[in-house]
């Protein structure tokens, strides 16, 4: 039964709503229960966490808890590690991972237009990076018109023929996780994001990150990377730096003990659990809630604000490369197949629901 046309007689002991976004949905607002518990929240402050509490909801904060890859993926990415340790001797090439569904919230713009050598703040940067491969591994998330945007920045980039970049699209696992251990880093540009689990993925098969300070990640984990502040100004020389640093060594050996001693699924989600007891104990007893139409009709305050940062529908990106066009990991990377005009007839662009990670 739609919940648009009934309700619970009686109010729901303990209700977990995943994801902020989901208070933009009216029925959520008002759905009867004595303690409401939230996560993820993206980018909130403490006043508006207070704020929730006093409303009766709970937010537990996107960079509170660690987040293990799931089982089966795991076992992908030790296989993956154990196969390249086994055939290679050097343990990375010079190549970086962009695991995420090309959208808007998600930067991949942002960034490679930093990597533009025509233009740059700082062209020397540039030259930095030269023979390095970034693969953009995800599929179009909805918005053709962005991705075709990231499709020609691409473009401009390769012409140039300093940095190599390919657009993979969506990956099997088994390809995702030979390049997650081939990297010399993973790198995300979010404009907001929540502890994205790529990155946990990525210290399993000891490849630190690259990332801005808005994909909000534990302090607990920020020594096993670099974390910026976005300005696409600095992304050359602060990329290059990292690049630097990765290939001499720095971080070898330290994202993988560090996954290995602290990303097991039972000792952090019973910490979740052991936060969702004490505040199912402790927290404040939720307000009972108004039924009728004039209750879903006013209170939209939360939608609209949220609406304009955490839009998303499912696409797919494909046609343009996939991993066959890195020429195989095991011998390095080469050159990206051929790419359609941006903006062209025959992109190559369908709709299929991404992964999400």
């Amino acid at each position: 039964h739609s919940l648009s046309a009934n309700f619970f007689a009686e109010p729901i002991d303990l209700m977990f709503v995943f994801e902020i976004n989901a208070f933009m949905h009216p029925i959520a607002r008002v759905m009867p229960a004595k303690r409401v518990l939230l996560y993820p929240t993206y980018d909130l402050s403490d006043d508006q966490i207070s704020n929730f509490e006093d409303l009766g909801v709970s937010v537990l904060p996107d960079d509170a808890i660690l987040k293990p890859p799931n089982p089966a993926f795991r076992k992908i990415l030790e296989e993956a590690v154990a196969m390249r340790q086994a055939r290679l001797q050097r343990p990375k090439d010079r190549l970086l991972l962009l695991p995420a569904d090309i959208r808007p919230i998600k930067g991949q713009l942002d960034f490679l237009s930093g990597l533009v050598f025509e233009g740059a703040r700082r062209p020397s940067a540039v030259q930095r990076l030269r023979g390095l491969t970034l693969v953009v591994a995800g599929g179009c998330d909805g918005n053709q018109t962005y991705c075709a945007e990231v499709v020609a920045m691409t473009q401009k980039i390769n012409a140039e023929k300093l940095l190599n970049v390919v657009v993979a699209d969506q990956l099997k696992d088994d390809e995702l996780a030979q390049l997650f251990t081939a990297s010399l880093g993973v790198v995300l540009h979010p404009v907001i994001d929540c502890n994205p689990r790529v990155v946990y993925e990525g210290l399993l098969t000891d490849t630190p990150f690259f990332v801005t300070e808005s994909a909000r990640l534990p302090a607990a984990v920020q020594h096993l990377g670099h974390v910026t502040d976005g300005d696409p100004g600095m992304v050359a020389e602060r990329l290059a730096d990292f690049v630097d640093l990765s290939e001499a060594g720095g971080f070898t050996g330290r994202p993988r003990d560090f996954a290995q001693k602290h990303l097991s699924e039972v000792d952090n989600y019973r910490k979740v659990l052991e936060w969702m007891d004490n505040k199912y104990i402790s927290g404040k007893v939720s307000e009972p809630t108004i039924r009728g139409e004039e209750a879903l009709d006013g209170l939209g305050g939360l939608g609209g604000n949220l609406a304009s940062i955490l839009s998303g529908a499912g696409g797919g990106l494909a046609g343009l490369g996939g991993l066959a066009g890195l020429g195989g990991l095991g011998g390095g990377v080469a050159s990206p197949p051929p790419q359609r005009a941006a903006g062209g007839g025959n992109m190559g662009f369908n709709m299929r629901e991404p992964v999400r990670r």
